[in-house]
């Protein structure tokens, strides 16, 4: 009984944990959500709904692998030094890195990440237009 349990217990973790049609871990999505909204200003609706959708983007034009690889070829082309040159000057770190930039170029015009749109609140706090002639003060001819 005691088994029984764990096992179910691992099996429904790793569905949970398993990657997307894409290929995309859950993991990986909600990291690249966070870090672009924490890039982009913060967590707001709208960042939230541009971010997830340039993780969208970018798993249509590369599977996980090259994503992957691109992105482990920016983290450590920074590095100084002969170790840094394994990933600074690499052909393939050139082609997946370009792939990757693609997609982010694309999915930046598409997903409008880092626009600013006016919310409802920002119109409910301007005055309100009156007519004219009403409520505009009187003055007496005579």
């Amino acid at each position: 009984m005691k088994w029984s349990v764990v096992v179910i217990a691992m099996l429904g973790t790793s569905a949970m944990c398993r990657a997307d049609e894409q290929g995309y871990p859950t993991l990986e999505r909600v990291d690249h959500v966070l870090t672009c909204m924490r890039e982009h200003g913060g967590q707001t609706v709208d960042n939230l709904y541009a971010c997830s959708c340039e993780i969208d983007v970018v798993a249509q034009k590369l599977n996980f692998d090259d994503f992957s690889e691109a992105r482990t070829f920016e983290i450590y082309k920074r590095m100084p030094g002969e170790k840094g040159g394994l990933f600074r000057d690499s052909e393939r770190a050139e082609k997946v890195v370009g792939l990757l930039e693609q997609a982010r170029s694309d999915a930046t015009k598409r997903c409008f990440i880092g626009m600013k749109r006016p919310h409802p609140e920002a119109a409910q706090a301007a005055p309100p237009v009156t007519p004219a002639g009403v409520g505009a003060p009187h003055t007496a001819t005579q």
